[in-house]
C-alpha cells in the first residue's frame, strides 16, 4: 500500500484516470505508482512507458492487471 508523510503534497481528484486498468506491455498516460489489482503489488511508471511485461507474474491468483493509485504531476514551466 502507498504510504505518504505530508498529506499537503497530495491531493484527492475524482480523475477516470484512475478507474483505467493497464496490462503488461500497454503505453501508459500518466507517470505514477500503479497498483497490481490481483495482487497489490505496486511499481513506477513514467508518463509515455509501457508497463513492464516481465516484472511481474501470477499464476495462481489470476491476471495481472495494473491501476493508477497516484499520480505524478509535473508543475508547467519546471
Amino acid at each position: 500500500m502507498a504510504q505518504y508523510k505530508y498529506p499537503p503534497h497530495l491531493v484527492e481528484v475524482k480523475s477516470w484516470a484512475f478507474d483505467q486498468e493497464w496490462k503488461p506491455g500497454q503505453v501508459v498516460k500518466n507517470a505514477g505508482i500503479y497498483r497490481c489489482r490481483t495482487c497489490g503489488d505496486e511499481i513506477v511508471v513514467d508518463k509515455g512507458a509501457a508497463i513492464p511485461s516481465h516484472h511481474h507474474e501470477h499464476t495462481l491468483l489470476g491476471p495481472v492487471v495494473w491501476q493508477l493509485l497516484v499520480f505524478a504531476q509535473k508543475h508547467p514551466g519546471r
